[in-house]
């Protein structure tokens, strides 16, 4: 890709308004001269942001915001201008199921031991309503809502990619949002011949007086077909350590076109178009033509490079290729219940969950309104410290 206008791919300071709205970011020089000044204060470090300490015109240019989306990986890039003002590659969490399906046995183990009380199954309304997502698609969908509504810059636009071929819409046009989730449970016959084909025992380990489960050999999120040349007979343990990744398949699949339905990331998708279009403006394209546009400028196929082919097909403006503002993302779940893990270690009994919940005399959660907790240890002078200004005293 090459630059356009003579531009040169510089550091950006990013700028918010006196009442908090985002403005166009500044040089670093700008910026110094705010801060020395006293006209400015630092109100995030990474990425760094200053807010001004008037009232300014708040005139902005349109910034449009381009997003990959993926369910391990999602890249976005602001550009404006012919030039990308942000650019940031989110890693989403991977520990939200095998965390539901934790917490799920050991409300059963409890209920167990509850031998006084009756089961009360059916008053979980919440799980049974109409358009609910999994919680591992919906926690995936609400970390990108979640940065987006935290990037500071005017965002006007936004523009997704959607599905590569969305066939299920294909062969049925009125499926809308939650009806992608639709079960799709194996067939019962198909499972059996699946077992009966392999002796009734399990292809990997060779184990037969064990449960066992009919697998597909292409994963049905893949496009995989209920098809007897799809299954193949695996026993529970190993059918959950290759969904987990530990384990690879003595026995190669078959070949053949695969439908990529994407059920499951059609799911959040529908989620995040409803819940971000509420207030900006937003447009799709499709996953080829992205990937005609990514080959036709001969760049590599990454995250980040597709959501800046993703905006700039949105805004028609060719953009040299960042090198500066690129951010990793990562998230961690906020544990503020769990005290100690699941099993007790030998010699050590009960091992607490959370190691490292204080530090230098302040615990997790405390901020700049804990004052009381503050002045006890620094005394008043110093009644403005919180665990951030510890760990960046400059």
């Amino acid at each position: 890709m090459t630059p356009a206008g003579g531009f040169t791919n510089s550091m950006h300071v990013y700028v918010r308004n006196q009442d908090g709205m985002p403005l166009m970011p500044c040089t670093p020089a700008k910026a110094r001269k705010l801060l020395r000044a006293g006209r400015a204060k630092v109100v995030e470090r990474c990425p760094f942001t200053i807010q001004l300490g008037w009232p300014c015109e708040g005139h902005v240019q349109e910034v449009t915001l381009g997003i990959d989306k993926g369910s391990h990986v999602t890249g976005m890039c602001c550009v404006v201008n012919h030039e990308s003002l942000l650019t940031a590659e989110m890693h989403h969490r991977l520990d939200v199921k095998e965390k539901m399906e934790a917490r799920r046995n050991h409300r059963k183990n409890r209920r167990a031991r509850k031998w006084h009380r009756a089961p009360r199954f059916h008053n979980r309304a919440s799980s049974k309503r109409s358009g609910r997502l999994p919680p591992s698609v919906k926690a995936n969908v609400e970390e990108v809502i979640r940065v987006v509504k935290q990037i500071p810059l005017p965002i006007r636009q936004i523009c997704i990619e959607d599905v590569q071929v969305d066939l299920a819409r294909l062969n049925n046009p009125t499926l809308r949002g939650s009806q992608y989730q639709d079960p799709t449970r194996l067939d019962e016959n198909l499972r059996i011949a699946c077992l009966m084909r392999d002796g009734y025992s399990c292809q990997q380990c060779g184990k037969h007086d064990v449960r066992l489960e009919a697998h597909h050999i292409i994963f049905r999120e893949h496009g995989g077909k209920d098809t007897l040349a799809n299954v193949l007979t695996l026993c529970e343990a190993c059918h959950h350590q290759l969904h987990q990744g530990k384990l690879s398949l003595k026995v190669m699949g078959v070949s053949g076109h695969l439908d990529q339905i994407a059920q499951r990331t059609m799911q959040g998708k529908a989620y995040l178009y409803a819940t971000l279009g509420r207030t900006i403006s937003l447009s799709t394209v499709f996953g080829y033509e992205t990937a005609v546009y990514r080959k036709h400028l001969e760049l590599p196929k990454t995250h980040l490079i597709d959501a800046l082919c993703i905006a700039t097909l949105a805004t028609g403006e060719q953009v040299r290729v960042p090198q500066t503002n690129v951010y990793q993302i990562g998230f961690r779940p906020r544990q503020t219940r769990r005290r100690y893990h699941d099993l007790p270690r030998k010699g050590q009994g009960r091992v607490r969950y959370q190691v490292n919940d204080e530090l230098e005399g302040f615990r997790k959660g405390y901020t700049r309104n804990h004052t009381r907790a503050v002045k006890y240890k620094y005394g008043d002078g110093c009644a403005q410290r919180c665990l951030r200004c510890i760990m960046y005293p400059n």
